[in-house]
């Protein structure tokens, strides 16, 4: 199973890198992988932090044009070669699909989540009402990748929920 770990946005320069939006904890992390999928490509990469995110050379992507038909593209690494996670960390692969429970009602399904760069991730839920929630600590949200839920503290999620309509 493959994990992505960063999303391309546009062509960085005229000798083919592109900016990415990464989807790890940090640029750093990003950074130091070395191969990396595009598509079903297996690939070379070499990256360092750009503003929020981080801009990447990958292998024979040599000119603009090159970089640009990569626009919007995802780029994955295999689940057993990403760093080991700490106890209560999770990919953003596993927490899409959980449904997110408010105490004990149910709310909807993840559906994405988004890196808040230098704020909290933003979680968005689909159901009857589309909801987005800021994913704080102050949630005190309990994973169980067993029974397909997220459980968050009803009060929290009632004082940032915002809702689509």
């Amino acid at each position: 199973m493959r994990i992505a770990i960063a999303k391309i946005t546009k062509p960085h320069g005229i000798k083919g890198e592109v900016r990415v939006t990464v989807l790890l904890d940090s640029p750093e992390l990003f950074c130091r992988v070395k191969t990396a999928y595009l598509e079903n490509m297996k690939v070379k990469i070499s990256a360092r932090k750009g503003g929020e995110g981080a801009i990447a050379k990958i292998e024979n992507v040599l000119t603009r044009d090159d970089a640009e038909l990569l626009r919007g593209k995802t780029l994955y690494v295999e689940r057993a070669d990403a760093d080991k996670l700490k106890e209560n960390e999770y990919f953003v692969d596993d927490l899409v699909g959980l449904t997110l429970y408010a105490g004990d009602k149910p709310v909807g399904v993840i559906t994405e989540i988004y890196k808040g760069g230098k704020t909290a991730d933003v979680i968005e839920i689909g159901g009857e009402k589309g909801v987005m929630i800021p994913y704080l600590k102050r949630l005190n949200a309990v994973v169980s990748l067993k029974e397909g839920k997220m459980t968050v503290d009803e009060q929290v999620f009632n004082e940032v929920a915002v809702y689509a309509h």
